[in-house]
């Protein structure tokens, strides 16, 4: 036997013996406990129902074994039952029947004592044993001290239920809170973990409730399952059931112009800041200015935007901001604006508006009777092209919703699946932090968090995620994602027990030690996000309620419409706008990068002589007041 394998043999004797020790210690004296109760109980019993004559008898009975050893002949004063004294042999009251009667009743006092005794001890041996084993787990379980808590879903139901906080809505079979949902959900998941199910769970609530929704879709599939053509509305400029949206309908003066053309257009990272804003301005200018021609059109408008001509459109912006940036004077940079300017308005070249009544989402928004839901899609295909028009008519959406009268009944729900495919919606995270006391219930799809960051930034992000108080988080294949995901179940503060055995040569070094630590650890380590199976998530309630794991059932849903139908659109005009299109992208192409620098430095200098001029004014003033 090498020098390790007598070193573990020394250690699993050495442990053996120390358990033996210490079994045996506690099993003599819970014996001594038990022994005690059992003597206790039947001499206690044996005490109260054996009468004083019953104990007379069996003295008798005792010395008449006894004393015949020693003299046959000796006599005795026994006394009767009536109380009467009578000379009596020894050997007589041996085999008397009334000594026998009466032995006869002791005997059966005597087991039942003794039955009695037995089961006291017996009940006493259990509940010792329970108390000492619930006492070791006690002194070695981790005691959570501050923190969150973990637990299960019925657990948390009956405390849900017990506080009367529930809500008409469940998920997963688990009770919702009540109002919770003017505080915002967020659905976190990776592909295929179970988050689209979740939402259409919920989406069948909200349907049965009779609540009016805005549902984002993108690939249709929300709308293949619960549009219903006789109560909804859609609006998808490429789908045949659309409604015609009407631009002039939608934008009444200079500042909802204004917001459209920021959800439009939105600020790029890529980009100088002035190409955008110089963009949104020749966009909001023009559409203003067409409020009240008599025949205009989107297609017009888009016509005035995209013309090469520069001409007509100083013209017809003549008076308003966007004059100067469409002048000839400056023609390389306003080329530039309308080539910025045609990468993202090329979408409503598909929005139809002289044929039909018009639609506004304003006014569908104002409109406190119907309990319509209103759909916004579009095909994976063209996604990209009617991402800018998606943005903006969702963004007009929220905006409106936070501008209607405060309302504690109404419910407004706006479903936002997989919104980082959106871009930046202006209003959103107003939305959020307001909708509230307007009703308005915003829902949230997302794969993963970077995602979120990748559109709004980090702290654009996180102000997002900071106002969605309902989370349900899937799984998540990828480690820092998955972080993030244990990160907002927060941790569990605990005095975690250190366990320590001590053994030696001489028993009396045999021991256990237990040592206390509080130590702060993830109440959902990111692997159980990692490993979690699909249509599994963790819950987390708004309000101090346990993080509780829920299921999803699947169910078989069926397509109760064509998730989408071609419209067929005007290909004169269409082929038109797109020739207008592509001279201003490309004309932006045609200017080499040595004349866009010079363009921007053009433009910098410009800028930097006009803070030189406010200077020179302001110490020009200064030196005149002395």
């Amino acid at each position: 036997m090498n020098q390790q394998s007598l070193k573990h043999y020394t250690r699993g004797g050495q442990i053996t013996l120390h358990n033996f020790r210490m079994f045996t210690q506690i099993t003599n004296r819970v014996a001594l406990a038990v022994l005690v109760v059992f003597l206790f109980v039947s001499g206690g019993m044996l005490l109260a129902t054996v009468s004083d004559y019953e104990r007379y008898v069996f003295g008798e009975y005792v010395w008449s074994n006894v004393i015949p050893l020693f003299n046959e002949k000796a006599e005795t004063d026994f006394i009767q039952p009536n109380g009467k004294k009578i000379k009596v042999k020894y050997t007589d009251i041996h085999d008397a029947k009334l000594i026998e009667k009466v032995n006869t009743g002791l005997i059966i006092k005597l087991l039942k004592a003794i039955i009695f005794g037995s089961i006291a001890a017996i009940i006493t041996m259990v509940c010792i044993s329970i108390w000492l084993k619930r006492r070791g787990q006690e002194q070695t379980e981790n005691l959570t001290v501050r923190g969150d808590v973990l637990a299960s879903k019925e657990m948390t139901t009956k405390i849900i239920l017990k506080e009367g906080t529930n809500s008409d809505f469940k998920l997963g079979n688990l009770p919702l809170i009540k109002n919770g949902e003017i505080m915002h959900f967020l659905f976190h998941g990776t592909t295929r973990s179970g988050k689209s199910n979740a939402i259409k769970d919920l989406l069948d609530q909200i349907r049965k409730r009779g609540d009016r929704a805005l549902i984002y879709d993108k690939g249709c599939n929300l709308l293949s399952e619960f549009f219903q053509p006789s109560h909804d509305i859609l609006l998808s400029p490429q789908d045949v059931r659309t409604k015609n949206w009407g631009l002039w309908l939608e934008c009444q003066n200079a500042a909802s112009f204004d917001n459209l053309a920021a959800a439009l257009i939105p600020m790029s990272s890529h980009l100088d800041p002035f190409w955008v804003n110089a963009a949104r301005i020749i966009f909001s200018s023009t559409a203003f200015q067409m409020r009240n021609d008599p025949n205009r059109s989107i297609a017009k408008l888009l016509y005035y935007l995209l013309t090469p001509d520069l001409d007509i459109v100083q013209e017809y912006l003549k008076g308003t901001p966007a004059s100067t940036l469409v002048s000839e004077k400056i023609e390389k940079t306003a080329i530039c604006i309308k080539s910025t300017l045609a990468t993202y308005i090329k979408s409503l070249k598909y929005v139809n508006d002289q044929e039909g009544e018009l639609f506004s989402i304003r006014q569908w928004i104002k409109n406190e009777k119907n309990k319509h839901w209103l759909f916004f899609t579009s095909q994976g295909n063209t996604h990209e092209s009617m991402k800018p028009l998606l943005t903006a008519w969702l963004d007009i959406a929220v905006n409106e919703l936070i501008s209607l009268p405060d309302s504690s009944g109404r419910r407004i729900w706006v479903i936002l699946d997989e919104l980082y495919s959106l871009q930046k919606l202006p209003y959103l995270q107003s939305f959020l932090s307001e909708a509230g006391k307007f009703g308005g219930c915003a829902v949230i799809g997302l794969q993963s968090y970077a995602q979120l960051e990748e559109v709004y930034g980090e702290k654009g992000a996180c102000i997002i995620s900071a106002l969605l108080n309902t989370r349900f988080l899937f799984k998540q294949p990828d480690p820092n994602v998955a972080r993030w995901s244990a990160f907002n179940l927060g941790e569990a503060i605990t005095e975690e027990v250190n366990e320590g055995i001590s053994y030696g040569a001489n028993s009396m070094r045999d021991g256990i030690s237990i040592n206390k630590v509080e130590t702060r650890k993830p109440l959902v380590s990111y692997s159980e996000i990692m490993s979690l199976a699909q249509l599994n998530a963790f819950v987390r309630l708004p309000g101090k309620y346990p993080i509780t794991p829920v299921d999803f059932i699947p169910k078989d849903r069926q397509k109760i419409n064509p998730g989408f139908i071609l419209r067929e659109d005007n290909e004169i005009l269409i082929k038109e706008i797109d020739e207008l299109i592509e001279k201003s992208e490309q004309s932006r192409i045609v200017l080499s990068e040595e004349e866009l620098k010079q363009v921007y430095l053009d433009k910098k200098m410009k800028r930097t002589k006009k803070i030189e001029k406010k200077k020179k004014i302001k110490t020009n003033l200064v030196q005149g007041t002395h």
